[in-house]
């Protein structure tokens, strides 16, 4: 679908002021920041998550070049334009903002996520593979054999080497790793936050924009979500009159 977001380039205009009514329909985890080891949640969305929410509800799934255009124009325009920690830029940022932020009381707790991972350790952390490299892997746990799979220099890379080993045989892992599904799984410990009411957020806009926010909130092709994408969330924008 051909977008035409030209409309942005526009003088800001913040004629009309409505709130934005979030209710949580499961646990939240709202990351601001890439984590370490713990993916601690915010207990209230960013401004940068409401925008790209109400970007998913307006439907601008744009390519990252027309991304990178339109945000170049914005900015020669406007001025610098906020990013997020995980490169995310709202073209929403200069055309609607944010006043004020009423809260919910929450119940906070851990959970484990599970994490999608790259890396040289993906024969341990996937739990599917290809059937035929059954015989390999039962092989190697059996000391008797004395292979070794690992990242090390010296080591067959060919991908036959899954399939005619010997006894003392020393693969690369690369030659597993079309066999492989391209992540792994690893439990990861995530905060989470279960909202015990609704979020709302008093915010200032156009016109155009007011009334594009409202029609795609009543007309919703997906669910809406904040932080992880489970985290389903059902939003209303009423203008104030």
């Amino acid at each position: 679908m051909n977008l035409n977001l030209d409309f942005l380039l526009e003088p800001p205009d913040f004629s009309v002021r409505g709130k934005l009514i979030i209710e949580a329909l499961a646990p939240l985890s709202m990351v601001s920041s890439m984590p370490g080891k713990y993916y601690r949640s915010q207990p209230e969305p960013t401004d940068a998550m409401l925008y790209g929410m109400l970007e998913n509800a307006l439907g601008w799934h744009v390519s990252t070049k027309e991304r990178k255009d339109l945000s170049s124009k914005l900015k020669q325009k406007f001025g610098e334009l906020e990013k997020t920690g995980v490169g995310f830029i709202s073209l929403l940022q200069f055309h609607l903002r944010f006043t004020t932020r009423v809260l919910p009381s929450l119940l906070h707790y851990d959970d484990y996520w599970s994490q999608h991972q790259k890396g040289s350790r993906f024969t341990t952390g996937s739990r599917n593979h290809d059937a035929r490299l059954i015989a390999l892997l039962n092989a190697e746990k059996n000391d008797a054999n004395d292979i070794e799979i690992k990242e090390a220099a010296g080591y067959r890379k060919d991908s036959e080497a899954v399939f005619d080993f010997q006894n003392g045989e020393r693969i690369h892992i690369d030659a597993l790793r079309y066999y492989f599904p391209q992540y792994y799984i690893s439990p990861t410990p995530r905060g989470y936050v279960l909202p015990q009411g609704v979020y709302q957020f008093v915010a200032e806009t156009s016109t155009r924009i007011s009334e594009l926010i409202g029609h795609a909130l009543e007309n919703l092709a997906a669910p809406l979500y904040l932080g992880s994408n489970d985290g389903w969330v059902e939003t209303n924008w009423e203008v104030f009159q």
